[in-house]
């Protein structure tokens, strides 16, 4: 069977699943295939956390103020909301010690005139709104929240630098991966995230001339910066979620309630104070990274809330966690901008395509390869496209689909193909096994169905052909008859009693007849060769297909002297059973009995002939199927079994030849006969007998090795 060349069922089996892997891939990120599109979303996170394995450089700017448990302490277990003067606080000692960008992640919905009063260094009181909007304008970098419809009151938006977006919307699974650039509010004009405004500020890049293009927004600044930010077609860009919300590598931590305390003892102006105040919590803390007197100099700085049960602290699933600080958000999309580190999808196209390869590839190792190598072979292929997404994104973040071309483009066309191709093979085993069987020895048969490509079309084969005939037999059949018929007549039988008895005759002749040739067919399946046919009293047999055979000629004269020894054998037996039969003819005569007839003692003629014959199904699947082989060398093989007289193997010239190649030993016992002109061959051909009834000369059968079979030829 031979799966090279082309075939249009399995092409349409390859081509219908490869272009259905392309329909759910186009078709991905609608609702319709949500238990795909969440199993993608799976191995997304797998890679993610991977990722983390091995650490990329990140941005060193970044830092986080957390209202937490030691704030809560250092505060008197002030209850939230705090007086919104400790923001302006926290925001004037920043301010202080240099830092870049200031980012609330908390959200300011309306004012609160009777919050507090704070005294000013001359004396007057203010109300603690506006000393907050002071120390924002103040500083002049500070971003505040926003969200949906919730936009800070004007007496802090316009004193902020700016207002930056926090909303996150988690996927259908409950995960966090992505987030908008910008929202465009009607009223409040453009409002970009939180930690592209953050990162915008260090880099100096102009929010207000960003160039929006389809799939990706283009930043540019005066310093000569450029960030282009890969978007969907709903302008939401992939959160690369390098840094935990408590990394102390990549992270300057500090209790919102610390900072606090360090702006009461800055503005105390006891200096000394200050630096020991800091040099203590650094030891107690463990805090290495909060450098030098102004550790959130040139930071970029998120504050927000950690605290567990705190209706301010917004938690949820993340790919790197169940439960994480979303807060988080906003340096990992900051650490992008700044790094210039952003996660890519796969495009639609280049997606497309990335299915075809693999598909084509499945579907090619599964109709090249057996059922057991080709299931190998795809499931090696599987986890290098596995391997190569997680590389891709681990190096690059660049993120191809994984469940689309491996589920639907590579193991459902392996299945597909596979299913196919045991139905075929299966028939084609009961073909093979339904010509051959009877033809073969089992283990022939054996070796035909594992051959991975069989074909069993006409193609010209080097072979020897075998010629082997029951000399005697039609004698016998005249005896057989005349004897019948003078049976008949003595006993005056007729009607049915008589055809019974010629039956009886016929039935007995014809299993001699069987007997004999089923003692040459053993000795052709024994050797290997395949049974072509029988001819009347004539076998016809030969050697080098379908199974290639490098030694044909060798394992058919084999056969041949096997077949005559064989035969010698029965007629020494049936001779002992005439003797027999002789003894037990006298008893029957006396009392009357017909006596038993003599058992007919046959010879063989057989002629041998080697060279290039078409070999091939002749027939059809409805009216029969027989391999056999025709040609001037198999017609030259049955006439030289016409004048081997009996008990006598005749071979002709190429097949001495390649005795003398293969056996020496037995070449050298073959007697060089004069040329004989035979019917249908102009000029008289070279001929040889193999003798073999010298049994000194000639190894015994069982003692001869049988030459290994090769493989089939195409």
């Amino acid at each position: 069977m031979n799966l090279k060349s082309f075939k249009p069922v399995p092409v349409l089996i390859a081509v219908t699943t490869i272009s259905l892997a392309c329909f759910f891939q186009s078709q991905f990120f609608s609702n319709r295939f949500d238990f795909f599109k969440r199993l993608e979303w799976v191995t997304y996170d797998q890679r993610v956390k991977v990722a983390q394995k091995f650490p990329v450089p990140s941005a060193t700017n970044l830092a986080v103020i957390r209202l937490d448990e030691i704030t809560v302490k250092i505060l008197g277990n002030l209850a939230w909301p705090f007086p919104r003067q400790l923001h302006g606080k926290v925001v004037r000692e920043l301010a202080a010690q240099g830092a870049t960008a200031v980012g609330f992640d908390i959200l300011f919905g309306e004012l609160r005139p009777f919050d507090s009063l704070v005294a000013m260094p001359d004396r007057s009181l203010v109300e603690s709104d506006v000393f907050f909007a002071d120390q924002m304008r103040a500083a002049g970098n500070v971003v505040l929240a926003s969200e949906s419809e919730i936009f800070p009151p004007p007496l802090f938006a316009s004193n902020a630098m700016a207002v930056g977006d926090i909303a996150a919307e988690s996927d259908s699974d409950g995960v966090l991966r992505r987030a908008k650039v910008f929202m465009d509010d009607p009223q409040h004009g453009r409002r970009w995230h939180m930690g592209i405004v953050l990162a915008a500020k260090a880099l100096a890049l102009d929010l207000d001339r960003a160039v929006i293009q389809p799939r990706r927004i283009i930043l540019n600044s005066s310093t000569g910066e450029r960030r282009i930010i890969p978007v969907d077609e709903n302008g939401d860009f992939l959160i690369n979620w390098s840094i935990p919300w408590d990394d102390p590598k990549r992270l300057t931590v500090m209790p919102y309630g610390a900072l606090i305390e360090f702006d009461k003892i800055r503005q105390s102006g006891d200096l000394a104070l200050y630096r020991q105040a800091l040099d203590l919590f650094r030891s107690e803390s463990g805090r290495s990274n909060l450098a030098g007197d102004a550790p959130f100099k040139n930071k970029l700085v998120v504050i927000g809330s950690t605290l567990v049960g705190n209706n301010l602290t917004d938690r949820g699933a993340t790919p790197l966690n169940k439960q994480d600080y979303l807060l988080s958000k906003h340096w990992n999309v900051a650490n992008s901008v700044l790094t210039n580190r952003f996660i890519r999808p796969t495009p639609y196209l280049i997606a497309v395509l990335l299915i075809v390869l693999t598909g084509v590839l499945s579907a090619w190792l599964t109709l090249q390869l057996r059922a057991v190598a080709a299931s190998v072979s795809v499931a090696l292929a599987i986890l290098l496209y596995i391997a190569a997404s997680f590389y891709l994104f681990v190096q690059f973040r660049y993120w191809i689909p994984l469940v689309v071309p491996v589920v639907f483009a590579m193991v459902l066309s392996h299945l597909c193909l596979v299913t196919y191709r045991v139905l075929v093979e299966q028939n084609e085993r009961r073909r093979v096994k339904a010509v051959f069987s009877k033809m073969v020895s089992p283990s022939v048969v054996n070796e035909l169905l594992n051959v991975q490509k069989l074909s069993l079309g006409g193609a010209r084969r080097q072979i020897t052909v075998y010629f082997a005939d029951v000399r005697g037999f039609t004698e016998m059949t005249d005896l057989h008859q005349s004897r019948a018929e003078e049976y008949v007549q003595e006993n005056k039988l007729t009607g049915l009693a008589a055809e019974a008895h010629f039956d009886a005759q016929a039935r007995e002749t014809l299993a001699t007849v069987n007997l004999y040739l089923g003692t040459i067919a053993d000795k052709v399946k024994e050797h290997h060769g395949t049974l072509d046919k029988y001819i009347g009293d004539c076998v016809m047999a030969f050697w080098g297909a379908p199974i290639t055979n490098h030694q044909h000629a060798l394992c058919c004269v084999r056969a041949a002297i096997d077949s005559q020894r064989a035969m010698h054998v029965l007629n020494q037996q049936r001779a002992l059973e005439n003797k027999k039969r002789e003894q037990e003819n006298l008893a029957r005569v006396a009392t009357g009995q017909p006596p038993l007839q003599m058992l007919p003692l046959l010879t063989l003629g057989s002629g041998i002939n080697t060279g290039t014959i078409i070999a091939g199904l002749m027939g059809s699947d409805t009216h029969g199927l027989n391999y056999t082989v025709f040609g001037r060398e198999v017609n030259l093989a049955s006439r030289l079994e016409g004048v081997s007289g009996r008990g006598r193997i005749i071979i002709g010239e190429a097949t001495f030849r390649d005795l003398e190649r293969d056996d020496p030993r037995l070449a050298a016992t073959c007697v060089a006969l004069p040329p004989e002109k035979v019917k249908g061959f102009r000029n008289a051909v070279n001929i040889y007998e193999v003798p073999w009834k010298i049994v000194s000369e000639i190894p015994a059968a069982e003692d001869i090795p049988i030459p290994a079979l090769g493989t089939v030829k195409i």
